[in-house]
């Protein structure tokens, strides 16, 4: 058994205590390829003549996080990468560690790749929102779309017991007049049949995210549930009212503060710090799968012997066919479901595995590994 993730956007196999990274060939052809238009630029952008001219050096994106999914499909890993606007498909072969591609020029960012019984399914989008499920075909990396509309769908699952059917997270959006998002729903599962084409809720409640499904053969179905977590927060009309007079008074000092700070060198009250540093965040603070995970969260689950960077409200359900719930694990940020019903699971500061059995094990350390995904 192989297991593979991406952390820091690098691919690394980690089913040993000291994980291996693996090359992304189409990354690195990218990187070289900036170096080497910096390298014939250079001249043009940097100097007196350059500066007389006002000639502005050029912006080549080599920062961004490059990488968008990791899955299997038998003995070769897919990965897919959005560059320069641009989203790619590949097959890389774990052995020779050769790639070929699926797709190179899409004109949609590609999510991740669901594989069985020779079917491929994807999910991709445009823009910071829409996203949607399609077919995908490996030989000409051609799409058919599925679902449609101002919504986001994510995580697709060809189901084990049915695979006809087609599992998958969605998320809708509510605009105003104008045409802006004002709010999005909770997080739901949804599943698709491609024999009769209808589309159905399958797990929903508006309490909660529920993401990142996955069944087994004899219908039981996997999900992350986590607390949902709206765009915009509900006011308080009277509090509101009440602590005008107040907030507008510490605006004003703040204002006069900050004042001070720049065109005085020191703060109004003695002993004071700069208000414009203490507004900052914290660099602790983490920002997953669309949600903030605050720094002194985690500090507090860590001094109470919790290692893990994810939240325990983020748990990992096993549901039956009859509807009834298990928890099966806590701090759950990404997972894998093995046929054989073992689990690879991240935590945010590790890997871990349970077995059919129950019994949990450490792989290994690897922060806010995701796209976890297994050669068996």
């Amino acid at each position: 058994m192989k297991i593979y993730c991406i952390s820091d956007d690098q691919i690394y196999r980690v089913d040993s205590s000291l994980p291996k990274a693996l090359e992304c060939g189409r990354i690195k052809d990218y990187l070289n390829a900036v170096n080497e238009m910096k390298k014939r630029d250079e001249w043009k952008t940097t100097g007196k003549g350059a500066r007389f001219m006002n000639v502005e050096e050029k912006f080549y994106d080599t920062e961004s996080r490059f990488l968008r999914s990791l899955s299997t499909d038998g003995e070769r890993l897919i990965y897919t990468t959005y560059i320069d606007g641009v989203g790619g498909i590949y097959f890389k072969d774990t052995g020779s560690g050769d790639e070929t591609y699926i797709a190179a020029n899409l004109n949609a960012d590609p999510g991740r790749v669901s594989v069985r019984n020779g079917k491929y399914c994807i999910d991709a989008g445009e823009g910071a929102y829409e996203r949607h499920i399609a077919m995908l075909d490996p030989g000409n990396g051609g799409v058919d779309q599925i679902t449609e509309g101002f919504t986001s769908e994510s995580c697709p699952f060809i189901s084990r017991k049915d695979p006809t059917k087609i599992y998958y997270s969605a998320i809708g959006y509510a605009q105003s007049n104008a045409g802006f998002v004002q709010e999005k729903s909770a997080s739901s599962i949804c599943v698709y049949d491609s024999v009769s084409g209808s589309l159905e809720d399958v797990v929903a409640d508006p309490v909660y995210d529920y993401m990142k499904p996955a069944d087994t053969e004899n219908g039981d179905l996997y999900y992350i549930r986590r607390k949902y977590e709206p765009m915009r927060r509900k006011s308080n009309i009277g509090k509101d009212i009440l602590m005008f007079p107040v907030r507008l008074v510490k605006a004003i000092g703040g204002f006069l503060s900050i004042f001070s700070m720049v065109y005085g060198g020191e703060p109004l009250r003695t002993g004071g710090g700069n208000p414009a540093k203490s507004r900052n965040r914290d660099e602790r603070d983490l920002f997953v799968e669309g949600n903030l995970i605050n720094a002194k969260k985690i500090s507090e689950a860590q001094a109470n012997g919790d290692e893990a960077l994810i939240p325990s409200e983020w748990v990992l359900i096993k549901r039956s066919p009859e509807g009834s719930e298990t928890v099966v694990a806590k701090s759950v940020m990404d997972y894998c479901l093995l046929d054989n019903g073992t689990i690879i699971y991240s935590d945010g500061s590790s890997v871990r595995r349970i077995t059919p059995g129950g019994t949990s094990e450490k792989l290994c350390k690897m922060k806010l590994a995701n796209c976890i995904t297994v050669i068996e």
